[in-house]
């Protein structure tokens, strides 16, 4: 039996795959080199496009193991590591710098207000003092001038009471004597009555004047006493003590003077010494203000970062810093701690949604790009590479 042998051009798919003249033309001088393009097979593709989809969702579902696997374990990490600091960069304009800057400010002028009233108490201090030593000057030169007129004065008390007695005698005899004689005179009509009238009349004179010296004499010893008196007033003042002698209105308003100027200087010691303790109580306020870790950290422009409590046990003075490249691999020593700053502060957990409490430490970064990573470490690498 004859095989029937069926022509290709009989199928209408091969003669919808055979080339055209145009593409045959085009092609046949690679042809006649012999490079002809294999013809492609459906089945191949299909299988090399089904190897790429695996390679691909193997890929995919590789990095999302690793993604997920590296998430696992740094969310471990920060639930059982005590080993990480947040390193963070202080700002004038952050609200904690201002407000700690408002506080700052305002106990300075309050400052400034106590140290100009305890300056006007020390003038004032000064100024009753050196009154008071010009008052003692002025007590004790008014007190000499005093012993002096009181001196004086006693003399002429003195010599008009010798003076006195000697002139009463001479008068009383003169007297005695002369009425004596006018008697007889005027018995004997030597002498009229007015004549014995005027005679009488000088008689009365010199009793007169006997008064006259006693009261002056009474005048001087009044004045001799008042100036002992005011002089043992001006004694006991510049003694500071109390006299038993009651003292002139003079010596009073002295003394009033000066009691009012020693009054006034223990005001102003008392004022001055309050003055003195609050001023060191609000130096003692702004020195701690200063202390504070965002100031300290703002005026020293130093690289601070931020460290909870449940982390302060493994930092201290040199301990290293460790700074990661890809999330904690790929570490390298970044600087040194310096000190633990003063003060609490707040700060978010970079893991969780969580403020923490703790405090700032100063740190020394020899790679200062450490200072923008989202944590450090201290003491080593956290995974050990």
């Amino acid at each position: 039996m004859t095989p029937i042998v069926v022509e290709p051009e009989s199928f209408p798919q091969a003669e919808a795959r055979r080339p055209t003249p145009e593409a045959r033309s085009r092609w046949a001088p690679f042809e006649k080199l012999g490079l002809v393009a294999p013809a492609l097979d459906p089945r191949k593709l299909s299988r090399h496009v089904v190897s790429a989809y695996r390679v691909l969702g193997f890929a995919i579902l590789t990095i999302i193991v690793i993604v997920l696997v590296g998430y696992i374990a740094e969310t471990t990490f920060f639930y059982l590591s005590n080993s990480w600091i947040v390193p963070m960069a202080v700002s004038p304009t952050d609200d904690k710098v201002l407000a700690l800057q408002s506080q700052l400010t305002e106990r300075q002028n309050v400052r400034d207000r106590i140290a100009a009233d305890l300056a006007d108490a020390e003038r004032g201090i000064v100024v009753q003092q050196a009154f008071q030593a010009e008052f003692a000057k002025a007590i004790q030169s008014d007190l000499a001038d005093r012993r002096a007129s009181f001196a004086r004065m006693h003399e002429l008390a003195a010599a008009a009471a010798s003076t006195r007695v000697a002139i009463r005698r001479s008068n009383t005899a003169f007297a005695q004597s002369s009425q004596r004689r006018m008697g007889q005179e005027y018995a004997a009509g030597l002498i009229d009555r007015q004549a014995m009238l005027t005679g009488k009349f000088q008689l009365a004179q010199i009793a007169s004047s006997n008064l006259s010296l006693a009261e002056r004499q009474a005048d001087y010893e009044t004045k001799a006493a008042d100036l002992e008196a005011q002089t043992r007033s001006l004694e006991a003042l510049l003694a500071n003590a109390q006299s038993d002698t009651p003292m002139s209105y003079d010596v009073l308003k002295i003394k009033e003077e000066y009691d009012r100027s020693q009054l006034e200087t223990n005001k102003a010691i008392g004022l001055r010494d309050a003055l003195k303790s609050s001023l060191a109580r609000e130096d003692e306020l702004i020195a701690d203000l200063k202390r504070t870790s965002y100031l300290r950290a703002l005026a020293d422009h130093a690289q601070v970062a931020f460290v909870p409590y449940d982390n302060l046990g493994k930092i201290e003075h040199g301990t290293k810093l460790y700074g990661c490249k890809l999330g904690m691999v790929g570490c390298h020593r970044v600087g040194t701690v310096l000190e633990v700053l003063p003060g609490e502060v707040q700060f978010k957990h970079p893991n969780r949604d969580k403020m923490l409490r703790g405090q700032m430490v100063e740190l020394s970064l020899d790679d200062t790009a450490a200072a923008t990573d989202d944590v450090l470490f201290v003491g080593g690498r956290p995974l050990l590479f």
